[in-house]
C-alpha cells in the first residue's frame, strides 16, 4: 500500500475518471479539497502508474482518509471490483489483502488532537424530533461512543461488494452506527443544463445562516458538527409575509464533502409542496462547481444522494 502525497490528488482525479460514476464520492471528495493537516492518501498502485494513466489488469483499492473528521465520515474507498467486477472468484483473495492492508495503513493514520474534540453541548441531542424526514433511526449517543474510541473507523458511501467483503473479514461492527442500515445510491445526470424551479407565491431562496445550525442538527438523523456545516455549499428556502422575509427558513439542504445531497428537510407544515425537489435543484444547478472543474466533461457531469433504505420519503424525493 502506497501513502500518495495530497498534491498528487489531481492525478488520481484524473485517473479515476474513467470510473464515473461508480466512484463518484471519493471523486468529488478529492475534487472538493478542504485537507487537514490529517488527511492522508492510500492507493495500492504506484502513483507512477497513475500519472502515466495506465490501467493495472489486477485489484486496486484507493482511499481518501481524515481521521480528524471524526465522528463523522473518515474514509472515502475506490476498488476496481466495484466499476468492473470479474466474471469469476479469483480475484477474492487479492482484494481480501487489499482491503486488509488498507485497514492496516488506516489504523496508523494520525488523528490530530485538537481536531478531534468532544461533541460541544450545540452538538448533542438526547432524541430525535418527531417530525424528522424518513424512518431510519440513529442514536447520536453512538456517534460520541464512535469519537471516543480511536479504534472505530467511519466509512462513507462503500460500495456492496466492498461491504462483503468487510463483513467476510470480520471488519464491521455492529454495535455502531451504519452498519446494519444498508443505503441506496442515487445518480443524476446533469448533462443537461440544470435549471432551478420557481418558487411558488411567498417563498425566496438564500442561504442557511450559522445561527440555523442547531436548527439544521435537530432535524436530521446523522449529526453534523458546525465546523462541518460551514465548510458545506447550502440552500435554504424562506418563507415571506407582509412584504418581509422570516429570519428561520422552512426548508434546506446541502452538498457534502463528497458532493452527495445531505441533510434536506423540509418542515412538515410546508411539506407536499414540491420544496424539496426544488431545494435539490437549486443546489446542482449554483454549487456543483464547488466540485467539479470549470467547464467539466460530460462524463463528470453526474450528482449523487445516499438514501437509507427505509426512507421512503426521501425515495420519492
Amino acid at each position: 500500500m502506497f501513502a500518495l502525497p495530497l498534491d498528487s490528488k489531481q492525478a488520481l482525479i484524473q485517473w479515476l475518471n474513467p470510473c464515473l460514476p461508480t466512484c463518484i464520492a471519493l471523486y468529488r471528495r478529492l475534487q472538493f479539497g478542504h485537507f487537514t493537516p490529517g488527511s492522508r492518501l492510500f492507493s495500492s498502485v504506484d502513483l507512477t502508474i497513475l500519472t502515466h494513466g495506465k490501467v493495472p489488469s489486477s485489484p486496486w483499492i484507493v482511499a481518501f482518509v481524515d481521521r480528524t473528521c471524526r465522528p463523522e465520515t473518515e474514509v472515502w474507498i475506490a476498488a476496481s471490483w466495484e466499476h468492473d467486477t470479474p466474471a469469476d472468484d479469483s480475484w477474492l483473495p487479492q482484494a481480501d489483502d487489499l482491503v486488509r492492508s488498507l485497514l492496516k495503513e488506516i489504523s496508523k493514520a494520525e488523528i490530530i488532537p485538537q481536531a478531534s474534540s468532544p461533541i460541544t453541548g450545540s452538538d448533542k441531542s438526547t432524541s430525535l424530533p418527531a417530525d424528522t424526514n424518513g424512518n431510519g433511526s440513529v442514536d447520536r449517543d453512538q456517534y460520541e461512543k464512535h469519537l471516543m474510541n480511536e479504534m472505530v473507523v467511519l466509512l462513507g458511501a462503500v460500495h456492496s461488494s466492498t461491504v462483503a467483503i468487510l463483513k467476510r473479514l470480520g471488519l464491521l461492527d455492529s454495535s455502531f452506527v451504519g452498519s446494519d442500515m444498508p443505503y441506496q445510491k442515487y445518480i443524476f445526470d446533469l448533462r443537461n443544463d440544470v435549471v432551478p424551479r420557481s418558487l411558488p407565491p411567498g417563498f425566496a431562496y438564500g442561504k442557511v445562516d450559522p445561527k440555523d445550525y442547531g436548527l439544521v442538527k435537530s432535524r436530521t438523523q446523522i449529526p453534523r458538527q458546525d465546523r462541518t456545516l460551514r465548510k458545506l455549499p447550502s440552500v435554504a428556502i424562506y418563507h415571506e409575509q407582509g412584504g418581509s422575509t422570516a429570519s428561520t427558513p422552512i426548508a434546506w439542504g446541502f452538498l457534502g464533502l463528497d458532493a452527495s445531497l445531505t441533510t434536506l428537510h423540509v418542515e412538515k407544515d410546508y411539506r407536499g409542496l414540491g420544496l424539496a425537489k426544488s431545494l435539490s435543484l437549486k443546489l446542482f444547478s449554483d454549487d456543483m462547481g464547488a466540485y467539479w472543474q470549470h467547464n467539466p466533461s460530460d462524463e463528470e457531469r453526474y450528482a449523487h444522494a445516499d438514501v437509507a433504505t427505509d426512507n421512503s420519503s426521501s425515495q420519492g424525493t
